[in-house]
């Protein structure tokens, strides 16, 4: 992968963090989907030891079994209900921690300056 291909796919997981963060904020998106999310690309970044990250990290480790997205589809109404019900208690109690950890990584990752980079011979002034 050449350097301006890595540095294009680095910024693309930067935006990507950026975007979750601001919907776990904004209350689009939960913290539990978040973390789903997040994970992913705190390995792809190698922050996975980065503390906002570790929480989210954390949180992914403790709710892994809730049925989220098509998953849903393979359980009974009664255990959905059962298990939403967890969810959201579970949702309430962290809400004010993700959404620190969150606003944690739109500061570390949003509007990331680019590296410098040296002028090539064909650049134009």
């Amino acid at each position: 992968m050449g350097a301006r291909t890595n540095l294009d796919y680095r910024e693309t997981l930067h935006s990507s963090v950026v975007e979750a963060a601001e919907a776990v904020v904004a209350g689009k998106l939960s913290a539990i989907e978040a973390s789903r999310l997040l994970i992913g690309l705190a390995a792809e970044l190698g922050a996975v030891n980065d503390a906002d990250f570790r929480f989210f990290l954390t949180l992914d480790t403790e709710t892994d079994h809730f049925p989220l997205g098509t998953t849903r589809e393979r359980w009974s109404t009664a255990a959905l209900r059962r298990e939403d019900a967890e969810r959201r208690r579970l949702e309430a109690v962290v809400r004010d921690a993700a959404i620190a950890c969150a606003r944690g990584l739109i500061e570390k990752y949003a509007g990331k300056p680019r590296p410098k980079r040296g002028r090539r011979r064909d650049d134009v002034r």
